[in-house]
């Protein structure tokens, strides 16, 4: 188990790798939702959360979270989500590579027609002291992104990624997006935003506090700012990895141990 156990709880380390496996459900008030708290840094003001939800077929209890943005990306299944937010609602059908964002105090449901499994984080909204601070003017909310619509663009080491929410789609703190890794190995390097990351697609090698660990689908990390680390892939097919990181910017911000910045690096 790449994390460790304190009595029944799973402590999460930034550069740890989790798997929804090792996380016990979370009792929620919605029989037809299983949650699990994947990433919750114990030690961190105003952090970034990952939460890996299950809704079972039928129509799920309202959700709603007035102290943070939520951001979603479906893994799996199929139905539709709807959306009461800022007077407004709107309804969207789902499957694999959907990506929702719901601002503080907007409250979402899934009729699900199949077994959904989504990922939700949790981005602190601007009534906190950081998240104020680090909040950015946006155009108007984009509801809705499908993976695969928008444009990529080139990262380190002949990466591409794809940004499916940031400043220009209506994030104010932070950016989502999903990287595709070709068979590769690369250097250290470290960024001076805080990210969660999970394996969407594929399997390879997270580097990271002098150690390899193996990362498969479902997989997840926290990286904190500054901490060196390299993802490698050793197989044919691509890597893919969903992250989200804040302050919003470019995904393409990083740098190696020294200090020089990495080819692509638009901070």
């Amino acid at each position: 188990m790449s994390s460790y156990a304190r009595g029944m709880t799973v402590v999460q380390e930034p550069g740890i790798v989790i798997t929804p496996v090792e996380v016990e459900p979370v009792v929620t008030h919605d029989p037809l939702v299983n949650m699990r708290e994947m990433i919750k840094p114990e030690h961190y003001a105003e952090p970034l959360v990952l939460r890996h939800l299950t809704f079972t077929e039928g129509k799920s209890e309202p959700r709603r979270d007035d102290a943070h943005d939520e951001m979603l990306y479906v893994l799996s299944g199929r139905g539709t989500l709807s959306i009461h937010q800022g007077g407004a609602h709107s309804s969207h059908e789902i499957g694999p590579g959907t990506a929702i964002q719901i601002l503080a105090g907007g409250e979402w449901f899934v009729s699900a027609i199949e077994q959904v499994q989504l990922l939700s984080f949790l981005v602190p909204a601007p009534i906190t002291p950081f998240a104020a601070a680090i909040e950015k003017p946006t155009a108007p909310v984009i509801d809705v992104a499908e993976l695969g619509q928008q444009n990529s663009e080139t990262a380190t080491c002949d990466r591409q990624f794809e940004v499916l929410f940031d400043a220009s789609r209506g994030s104010r703190g932070a950016t989502m997006f999903v990287g595709f890794i070709p068979t590769s190995g690369a250097p250290e390097h470290y960024h001076l935003y805080d990210e969660i990351c999970v394996i969407v697609s594929g399997s390879g090698v997270l580097h990271a506090l002098g150690r390899e660990q193996v990362l498969t689908a479902g997989s997840a990390f926290h990286v904190a700012p500054r901490l060196l680390h390299a993802l490698e892939n050793p197989n044919d097919e691509d890597l893919w990895v969903l992250g989200v990181f804040r302050p919003e910017g470019s995904a393409a911000a990083a740098y190696y141990p020294d200090g020089r910045p990495a080819p692509n690096n638009q901070d």
